[in-house]
């Protein structure tokens, strides 16, 4: 999307299989849609739930085919027309994309042009921090609500000897937007 943020995010999600006692007030699956000011949607779905089949890749759907990116199966990145035919795979290796990174940052830092992704980390970070958000209260909520929220997640005066806050877990439609 050009790095341009979502305007608005809407969510569902809860605890199916996580204890409050052993996890916290975590929830344990999401799904996320999240809206642009084209009128574009992305969809996220994650779960965290033991001896769940699991998958990590990301689809596009456009007015002429769909991508597949990072997916698995015999064409694991690749585009198909609206005709189901592929029309386009990938065909060379495939490196791990983590060491990839790496090897990436590192000759950029050797070779003097850095490489600085602070700006972009820090505003997926608050995305996705906008779609617990929007999950947690069950509400419609905008970036800049999310940018502007006044939620805190960590007690004041937290010392190396405090007691571990109260667990509250979030009801969607009950738990208030701060």
């Amino acid at each position: 999307m050009n790095d341009v943020v979502p305007i608005k995010a809407i969510a569902h999600g809860g605890r199916q299989v996580r204890t409050a006692e052993k996890y916290g007030n975590i929830f344990d699956h999401f799904e996320v849609a999240y809206e642009y000011a084209t009128g574009a949607r992305g969809f996220v779905f994650a779960r965290q739930q033991a001896g769940c089949a699991n998958d990590n890749a990301a689809t596009f759907y456009g007015t002429k085919g769909t991508a597949y990116e990072l997916g698995f199966g015999p064409a694991p990145n690749h585009i198909k027309g609206l005709d189901g035919e592929i029309k386009w795979r990938f065909r060379g290796n495939r490196p791990d994309m983590y060491v990839q990174e790496h090897k990436e940052f590192f000759e950029s830092l050797r070779s003097g042009h850095p490489i600085n992704n602070g700006d972009r980390m820090c505003t997926s970070t608050m995305v996705g921090i906008m779609g617990r958000m929007a999950a947690y209260t069950g509400q419609n909520i905008s970036y800049e609500e999310a940018l502007n929220s006044q939620e805190k997640l960590v007690p004041d005066n937290l010392t190396w000897d405090s007691d571990a806050p109260k667990v509250k877990v979030a009801m969607p439609g009950q738990t208030k937007f701060v």
